[in-house]
């Protein structure tokens, strides 16, 4: 009896000694052998030092169903963009003035332990500006210094140019402006100096830039056009020119010394030639004001301010001097949107009906809407040459850039632009390899590309189907990751807070004709951070896209509570199978 209490006791002690070992062996009741099998691994599938666009979609292989994701750029804050198990790039920060790569790091984690994975790559954050306003140099109503003083207090925009009228010789109002020009000009004052002088002084590197610009303004009222040129107001409109750094003998023309788009073009070519690199904007191509007179005579004569895009695609006799020079449009600014009515949208800040007390109107011109110009640019005969969308605010009364402000009129254009630094000469690079859009005042972010390659303004090779992948992220809340103000000035805060509304993608409609688009795809996410992919199986030589994304804000006037980004457009060469 006694032995077998004994053997009872020893078998019990041995049970209690491995009981422990067989409860980890086994899985019943086990965490260690399901956590083994659950630790997360994490792999991003770009090359080192490959270049990504912001907004870009980041492929990565993911395992462990992680409870935690997040990515860093150089060890900063926590960004949760992802589109599934995949990273968007948006909002980043910026990169450092010293550096041209940053590191890219994923990390995961679930319950089992965590992973990250780091890749160093070249990211083109998106800066937003404006590069179209006047002061008191010309017709506007606030001084030089209080523009950029007051753009810069904002903290909404990275980069301003002030585009001064060029036929303006001195400030505006005052009397005998032949003698205080010359008076200027003996005391070294002359307002173009003045204009390089402040870009220089309100220049902060990787804070703030400013571009030396200057606004082309020949019409019917000054002697180009009707008196000066065979083709009447066809061959005249407002171009506004930047460039690449305040070179201290760059020039500006006014319409009093070049008449025409001829003599515009050969004149900035030549200026590009003496290494003082340029580019040219058209804007308001729907543009019309009634000058002066009682309200017959007005009617009788107006003064355009059109472009003519068939007229600058195909009678412009120095095309090698344009396509040097010429980048896009100015798509929407105070005056209105001018693209959409043959694209089958709501266009949101339109141009004013005919308004003669106000003096001003739309052209309603088929020639003069931005949809023809993308049907010209997608000619043969323009094959490979730059096209591309943007915006400014052409704001004259109102004593900042970029504002929501209103006084009779509409809110700001703003533009994007891709770039590592926010420098001079990479925001310019940018504008002039068309690597910007145009936003209707919102920094609505975003990205597309086709076939996976960023072409924006510019002509691709692609497969058949054609694939489209756009992202886009709404406005929001508070500061970026540069510490800029995502409320434009005037603008109450709690209204950012909208998703994105709609994304379209437009095309050529070459069953209807010139100037007609289609809409291929509408989609509506209702979300701060979208998604998109599109197959086009009609994908055509010459054909051309662009797409428009919207989202909604504050009401500022009755009906206007919508705002556009436009990006594009994109020309197709050759089209070959995907096999």
């Amino acid at each position: 009896m006694k032995a077998t209490k004994l053997c009872i006791t020893i078998l019990l002690v041995i049970l209690l000694i491995i009981s422990p070992i067989i409860l980890i062996k086994t899985p019943i009741g086990s965490t260690t052998q399901i956590d083994k099998l659950n630790k997360p691994t994490v792999k991003i599938n770009i090359e080192p030092h490959s270049v990504i666009y912001e907004g870009d979609v980041i492929n990565c292989d993911i395992t462990g169903n992680p409870d935690i994701m997040y990515w860093k750029i150089n060890n900063f804050s926590e960004h949760y963009t992802f589109n599934e198990d995949n990273p968007i790039i948006f909002d980043p920060e910026p990169t450092p003035l010293k550096d041209d790569y940053v590191d890219l790091t994923v990390y995961i984690e679930n319950n089992a332990g965590n992973a990250t994975d780091t890749v160093e790559v070249m990211i083109k954050r998106i800066y937003f500006g404006d590069i179209h306003w006047h002061t008191t140099y010309g017709d506007g109503n606030y001084g030089l210094d209080l523009m950029y003083q007051n753009t810069i207090d904002d903290k909404y925009l990275d980069f301003a140019a002030c585009s001064e009228h060029a036929y303006y010789p001195l400030y505006k109002g005052e009397l005998f402006p032949l003698l205080k020009r010359l008076i200027n000009r003996i005391q070294g004052k002359d307002p173009w100096q003045i204009l390089k002088d402040k870009a220089i002084k309100f220049y902060e590197p990787g804070n703030f830039t400013t571009l030396l610009g200057f606004e082309w303004s020949a019409h019917n009222y000054f002697p180009g056009g009707l008196k000066f040129s065979p083709n009447g107001h066809e061959d005249v409109s407002h171009i506004n020119f930047y460039y690449r750094d305040i070179y201290p003998d760059a020039r500006k023309y006014s319409p009093l010394q070049r008449f025409n788009y001829d003599s515009i073009f050969k004149a900035m070519a030549k200026e590009w030639d003496k290494g003082h690199l340029n580019i040219g904007f058209p804007h308001h191509p729907l543009g019309k004001i009634y000058w002066f007179g009682t309200e017959g005579l007005k009617k009788h004569f107006p003064f355009y301010y059109t472009a003519n895009w068939s007229f600058l695609s195909r009678e412009v006799k120095n095309t090698d001097e344009r396509d040097k020079i010429l980048r896009g449009v100015e798509t929407y600014s105070r005056w209105g949107t001018s693209i959409g009515k043959y694209s089958g949208m709501k266009i949101t800040w339109p141009y004013l009906p005919d308004d003669l007390k106000n003096n001003i109107c739309m052209c309603n011109k088929t020639d003069s809407w931005v949809e023809n110009a993308l049907w010209e640019w997608s000619k043969d005969s323009l094959k490979g040459r730059k096209f591309v969308l943007q915006a400014g605010s052409d704001t004259h009364s109102i004593n900042r850039a970029g504002s929501a402000s209103l006084d009779k009129q509409k809110p700001s254009g703003i533009m994007a632009a891709y770039a590592v630094h926010n420098t001079r000469s990479e925001i310019w690079d940018a504008m002039n390899e068309c690597d910007i859009y145009g936003s209707q005042l919102l920094k609505i972010r975003a990205n597309v590309r086709f076939d996976g390659e960023m072409a924006l303004g510019r002509w691709i090779n692609c497969t058949n189907p054609l694939t489209i992948n756009i992202s886009a992220m709404s406005t929001f809340q508070g500061f970026d990751s540069n510490e800029r103000n995502m409320c434009p000035h005037n603008y109450s805060s709690e209204e950012l807070d909208h998703p994105i509304s709609d994304i379209w993608i437009i095309k050529k409609d070459t069953a209807r004709g010139r100037p007609y688009c289609k809409i291929i795809n509408h989609t509506k996410p209702n979300n701060h951070t979208a998604v998109i992919t599109f197959n086009d199986y009609e994908v055509q030589p010459n054909d051309f896209y662009y797409v428009a994304i919207r989202q909604k804000g504050e009401e500022l006037l009755p009906g206007q509570n919508e705002y556009t980004a436009f990006l594009g457009p994109v020309f197709i060469d050759k089209v070959k199978k995907d096999e």
